[in-house]
């Protein structure tokens, strides 16, 4: 996600030591975070447009070569439209480098919707659609879209792929949570091995019980708000928490 320039703010408890997004030890953690491959957990309270615009910067732009993989629960075709770049600015054949995991309930399709878009259509792109009663068929789909992007590239390089799953208030919703906890640890895991990017976003405020009980699982929490427009030059603001590098970014324009 963009790092722009903001004042310090705080906003750390507890020993999180508190950085700006522009700080020496941040930027380390970023390096480190995309070196390494990461999973990051986004969340907030915040409209539901903030979090398809963070996804989009996590998936990333149109400078280089890149591999995204967007699993669907219950995101809509706009905002699947909104958050990948235009096809004719990505390097690569779109289709070939671009895959969507549909796991949408009830079942529909996010990429031939009848619905008015501002944005190209994603017609000519892979949708797969699963339905399962465990997520199994969730994380075979998720897995084997991971290597077969490894395979096209001949050996992905690290934060190459970018994989989003939005969103796990869905899955919650739908199945037992020890079920989505596995199912995460088995996704965030192919994530590492691949050293890639993931991103899965839950519309929950930060201090929400259920982002406490998944926070561990996570490289970073990566928490948005709206804020005034007309007070401020931006309209959304973000920060990082990255426990175990203790620490906790002050806001910054998202």
């Amino acid at each position: 996600m963009s790092a722009g320039s903001s004042g310090y703010r705080g906003g750390g408890s507890g020993g999180d030591a508190n950085a700006s997004e522009d700080s020496p030890r941040f930027l380390d953690v970023l390096r480190e975070l995309k070196a390494d491959g990461c999973n990051l957990l986004v969340v907030g309270d915040a409209p539901r447009p903030l979090f398809t615009e963070a996804s989009a910067d996590l998936l990333g732009g149109t400078d280089e070569r890149r591999y995204r993989l967007l699993a669907v629960t219950d995101a809509s075709a706009q905002s699947v439209v909104e958050r990948l770049p235009d096809p004719e600015e990505t390097p690569g054949e779109f289709a070939e480098t671009t895959e969507i995991v549909n796991h949408a309930s009830p079942p529909r399709s996010v990429v031939e919707s009848d619905g008015p878009l501002e944005t190209p259509r994603l017609g000519d792109l892979s949708e797969r659609r699963v339905v399962d009663p465990q997520l199994a068929g969730l994380q075979a789909e998720l897995a084997e879209s991971m290597a077969a992007f490894n395979r096209h590239a001949g050996g992905l390089h690290p934060a190459q792929l970018r994989v989003g799953v939005d969103s796990l208030g869905a899955l919650f919703e739908h199945y037992d949570a020890g079920v989505v906890h596995r199912c995460l640890q088995v996704v965030t895991g192919y994530v590492a091995d691949y050293d890639a990017m993931g991103h899965y976003v839950l519309t929950e405020p930060y201090d929400a019980e259920r982002v406490s009980r998944l926070a561990d699982d996570f490289d970073a929490v990566v928490e948005i708000r709206a804020v005034d427009s007309a007070k401020d030059d931006h309209h959304a603001e973000e920060r990082w928490h990255v426990d175990n590098h203790d620490l906790v970014t002050d806001w910054f324009p998202m």
